[in-house]
């Protein structure tokens, strides 16, 4: 097997079958016990299962496909497949799954490529938020039952968002009002979803919530090799503005679920939280933190001369910790850092 490097929310199953599931924790662990077949054909996967109402008999080759699939959106592309267990994901169904062309996946559903032999991804996977990009976030981001904890005070930076781990405290605004404080993490992964979005910094010109990352899950019957990233970093906090407003907190990393018999690969799997937004002061506005797409901790924002608190670097993997905490705003007049995500 070739070497993958893995950090952030990954669930790696290496089921020899898929019914009896195994427990899914934090980075990669596996499982290779299993020697079950799917149930009646048609339905797959190990502790997240997918049932289909057709059983798939067509290979799907996105090079062969029109130019847009290079952009899927969950929430009603024509590529998804008709489910009878649960319509809350988008399931790219196949005999076998290969992907040559870069694949980005926006949407309010995450993305499942399910296939009954294998996938091979010779084009990365992309299912981050990304601060600039349009669409912004990432498939199935942001979900409803996010918690939002406690909201900061005035020129607070806002605390980062969380999945499996916690997101960073926002930094206390110069003027006396608190950073936010995260929301409890996942105590369990019970379905595929996305990570949850920071907080708002608090002022006029609040530096906006980073978003969270978006979920993906892979699911084959025979083997999965990953010769490209796949990504599903949380989105950076945004400074905040030039009248010492807090820095906004980094989103969460997504979720990512690899589950075949073999897995294999040579790329990186990355589901980091984003670096938390620097605070602003009276005549210059805080630097963005940096999305969650790199091995090491996105770094939250920080401006060198800029006085207003620094932002707080994201999570990287369970080895890592949390997202750490925006800094307070270090003189008169001047924001707090937003946290970094979970």
């Amino acid at each position: 097997m070739r070497m993958l490097q893995v950090v952030g929310w990954v669930a790696v199953v290496t089921a020899c079958g898929f019914p009896r599931p195994p427990s899914i924790v934090g980075d990669a662990q596996g499982d290779s016990s299993i020697d079950m077949l799917p149930d009646a054909q048609l339905c797959f996967g190990t502790d997240l299962r997918v049932c289909l109402a057709v059983r798939p008999t067509q290979p799907f080759f996105d090079q062969d496909a029109p130019d847009s699939i290079g952009l899927v959106d969950t929430t009603n592309s024509p590529l998804c497949a008709e489910t009878t267990n649960n319509n809350d994901y988008c399931v790219i169904a196949a005999t076998d799954i290969v992907i040559n062309v870069r694949f980005r996946a926006t949407g309010t559903r995450p993305l499942v490529l399910l296939a009954t032999g294998a996938i091979t991804t010779g084009a990365g996977i992309d299912v981050s938020s990304r601060r600039g990009q349009t669409p912004e976030t990432g498939a199935g981001a942001d979900p409803a039952q996010c918690a939002s904890g406690t909201l900061p005070g005035p020129d607070g930076g806002g605390a980062g968002g969380n999945l499996a781990g916690f997101g960073g405290a926002g930094g206390a605004g110069s003027s006396g009002g608190s950073g936010g404080s995260p929301a409890p993490a996942m105590a369990t992964m019970a379905t595929l979803r996305g990570g949850c979005p920071g907080q708002d910094g608090q002022g006029t010109q609040k530096g906006l919530k980073g978003h969270g990352g978006g979920a993906v899950m892979l699911i084959a019957g025979d083997h999965i090799d990953i010769r490209s990233d796949i990504l599903a970093g949380g989105e950076g906090g945004e400074g905040g503005g030039a009248d010492a407003s807090g820095g906004g907190g980094g989103g969460a990393g997504g979720m990512i679920v690899l589950d075949a018999p073999t897995i294999t690969g040579n790329s990186q799997i990355i589901a980091n939280g984003g670096g938390g937004g620097e605070g602003g002061n009276a005549s210059a506005a805080g630097d963005t933190g940096v999305d969650g797409s790199l091995l090491e901790a996105a770094p939250g924002g920080h401006g060198g001369l800029l006085d207003g608190g620094d932002g707080g670097d994201g999570s990287a993997g369970a080895a890592s910790g949390p997202g750490l905490a925006g800094s307070a705003g270090r003189t008169g007049g001047t924001g707090g850092g937003g946290g970094g995500g979970g």
